[in-house]
């Protein structure tokens, strides 16, 4: 199903909320600069860019909360160490839970303690078994993902499933994370050929 979300967001022309540009914000481009003017030659890639990130967080990913794959991006960001990748979800993740009325304070709190461990990831996330079981089985698969791909066969999915995630959840999450590691390597390419231009 959300594979089925992704072809139309490829395929559909750029809608009001893909005219953002995430990956130009997260890369600092100057507006007019010369690495805009490149970018604009293949326009059809930041599209599909934006319309890939748009349909992973829209609210019609039915079987992973937006909280949860904010959660995931956050995480494969931080592994993949784009701290400033990692913040912007971060952000996005407090203001949800401050709209919601849920206590950011305690997501922020929650984000300093497994930021701190990253390097011992299982530790912390492993803490969350007890209280977020469904949350502490996702970040341990994303760490795994971006980490470890080759660990990530059928055993791997055990966890998840018993942690009530369906098929589609499991399916949304990985490509989710192999789209915030694209993301990222597409960001410090940017970086880089702003910092040179």
């Amino acid at each position: 199903m959300t594979d089925l979300y992704l072809m139309s967001a490829l395929t559909e022309p750029t809608s009001a909320a893909a005219t953002d540009d995430f990956v130009a914000a997260l890369a600092g481009l100057a507006p007019d600069g010369p690495v805009a003017a490149l970018r604009a030659f293949r326009a059809d890639t930041t599209r599909y860019t934006q319309g890939s990130h748009d349909a992973l967080f829209s609210n019609e990913v039915a079987d992973l909360t937006l909280r949860e794959r904010l959660y995931a991006a956050w995480y494969a960001a931080l592994l993949s160490r784009s701290e400033r990748t990692a913040q912007a979800y971060r952000e996005r993740l407090l203001a949800l839970d401050t709209e919601a009325g849920n206590g950011a304070d305690a997501t922020s709190l929650l984000l300093d303690a497994i930021a701190q461990h990253r390097t011992e990831p299982a530790g912390t996330v492993g803490t969350l078994a007890n209280t977020y079981p469904r949350l502490a089985a996702i970040l341990v698969h994303t760490e795994a993902l971006v980490l470890r791909p080759a660990d990530t066969g059928r055993s791997a999915l055990a966890p998840l499933q018993a942690a009530g995630l369906t098929t589609g959840a499991i399916v949304a999450l990985a490509q989710l994370v192999a789209f915030v590691t694209y993301q990222v390597r597409v960001v410090v390419a940017l970086r880089a050929l702003e910092a040179q231009a």
